[in-house]
């Protein structure tokens, strides 16, 4: 097994907060809303800094109609990353976005490694 090394500051790799919606909430991207299956919306960008992107963990499911999904992609359908603008520290958001309607669970994602050289 290979040391892990930590990933050089220079490279640009900023740590997201990740983020697992409630049952029946999803995330539009187009929209830019946290919008329940009741049809109440909230938009988190007036909880944070200019040039935050919000991010779905899978893509093809943002528009898919749960009808049709399987369960684990349901589930999957629930994942969004926040990530900041570089300077900006995860951690610092992590209460401010367990405070959005429709959030079940928050927390910062793990610091990346890289392997280490034998």
């Amino acid at each position: 097994m290979m040391p892990a090394a930590t990933v050089p500051p220079t490279a640009g790799v900023r740590l997201p907060v990740e983020v697992k919606l409630k049952a029946r909430y999803r995330y539009d991207p187009q929209k830019r809303v946290l919008e329940s299956d009741a049809g109440a919306q909230f938009k988190p960008s007036a909880d944070l800094p200019k040039n935050t992107r919000i991010v779905s963990k899978v893509p093809s499911l943002d528009h898919a109609d749960s009808a049709g999904l399987s369960k684990a992609e349901k589930d999957l359908q629930r994942y969004i990353q926040v990530i900041l603008p570089e300077g900006e520290s995860a951690a610092d958001y992590v209460d401010v976005i367990r405070s959005w309607p429709g959030v079940e669970q928050v927390w910062v994602a793990p610091q990346p490694s890289l392997p280490g050289k034998l």
